[in-house]
């Protein structure tokens, strides 16, 4: 009897489980990888821009997003830099502003992860909401004059327009300032976009017009959710937490939001969940690419669960670095190696270290790569070597 299709079963009006249940459709990892590959928009199944769904993060601010739009052959003309998700730094769509501002905004710090709001969070509780709105009101006021601020110029000028509760003591700069978490969620809520000078230096805008908001909370929650589950999925609640900072409690708030439009799938033994509009794409992937170079916290790397993406933890080591990401190989839409760069006499010279042997052609293969890095950085001329 012939198997039926992931795309039949996904589609199929079926109660939905609650998560924790160990059952789904079966699906092997190279198809998994194929699907993601095609969601992040390197193959031709959707546009180059499609990473842009969820953004792309840029760290250090100014090195990292960009490149991951370029490598993937988009220009990105048409995006904004602003702190989004985990209030960390994000390449945006002008147009997804209000949805952000509306998903990320909230109430009560206790639904972050704790090591996303530290000791505050306990602090301020629900007065987490009140905090960014005015945080947020006072940056519109003092951004008015139309100059751009560095981020210690526009904390000095907010800082003393708002609620002590908001300003505790920071032992690091010896004054009191905007809480640092605060202070991102409120850029947001403010319409406050970066222009990155150097990576050592960036500075907020001024508003182009009223800051974005007007859509309901939980429609762009859960629209947010659809997204990272397009580009992350097979997930689960537990993975929705980690990219969002948030607690548990809170993230499976979030993912009740869709939960109708989702369907259990299982990959190597575990089991998360995919969207049903997507059963098509899963089932029949178009082919990942056979090998890539992307930069360092790509998309790919930071939606998706790492696990899955390189099963051996001594590789997960070398890839999710504690004193910075290097680059990535891409293999059949797999991690395979990493990279890193050094500019030498405008030369780019890149190190590439596969966790395995490379096929004898490597250098031709990921040569386009390698030449959009390049010229990323401002070289002239790139080398591909092996590390020793």
């Amino acid at each position: 009897m012939r198997r039926p299709t992931i795309r039949a079963i996904l589609a199929t009006e079926l109660s939905h489980p609650t998560p924790g249940e160990e059952t789904g459709v079966m699906v092997s990892r190279a198809q998994v990888l194929a699907y993601r590959a095609a969601a992040h928009g390197l193959t031709p199944a959707r546009g180059a821009d499609a990473v842009l769904d969820v953004g792309a993060q840029d760290h250090p601010t100014g090195t990292t997003a960009q490149l991951a739009i370029e490598l993937r052959g988009a220009g990105g003309d048409d995006t904004v830099l602003v702190h989004s998700v985990r209030a960390a730094t994000h390449l945006h769509r002008p147009a997804d502003l209000g949805l952000l501002a509306a998903a990320l905004r909230v109430d009560d710090a206790t639904d972050f992860a704790k090591q996303a709001i530290g000791p505050f969070g306990r602090d301020v509780g629900d007065r987490f909401g009140a905090g960014t709105d005015e945080v947020a009101a006072a940056m519109v006021d003092v951004m008015s004059d139309g100059h751009p601020r560095t981020k210690g110029e526009l904390s000095g000028a907010v800082s003393p327009r708002v609620a002590r509760e908001f300003v505790p003591w920071c032992a690091g700069c010896g004054v009191h300032h905007v809480q640092d978490a605060l202070f991102r969620h409120a850029t947001l809520q403010a319409g406050l976009t970066i222009e990155v000078e150097s990576s050592r230096l960036f500075r907020f805008l001024p508003p182009m017009g009223p800051g974005p908001g007007g859509m309901p909370v939980d429609a762009a929650r859960a629209e947010l959710v659809r997204r990272f589950v397009h580009a992350a999925g097979p997930v689960r609640p537990a993975d929705l937490a980690v990219w969002l900072s948030l607690a548990p409690s809170a993230a499976k708030s979030w993912w009740s939001l869709v939960e109708d439009e989702l369907r259990p799938v299982t990959v190597a033994g575990h089991t998360g969940w995919a969207l049903a509009a997507d059963a098509e794409l899963l089932d029949d992937p178009p082919e990942p690419p056979w090998l890539r170079l992307l930069g360092p916290y790509d998309p790919l790397t930071e939606v998706a669960d790492r696990e899955l993406l390189a099963p051996d933890p001594g590789h997960r080591r070398r890839v999710w670095a504690p004193a910075g990401n290097p680059g990535i190989v891409l293999r059949d839409g797999g991690l395979a190696g990493t990279w890193r760069r050094r500019s030498t006499k405008g030369r780019l010279d890149i190190t590439v270290a596969p966790f395995a042997g490379l096929p004898s052609d490597w250098v031709d293969a990921v040569g386009a790569d390698a030449g959009t890095i390049a010229r990323f950085f401002g070289a002239s001329d790139v080398r591909l070597e092996l590390a020793s």
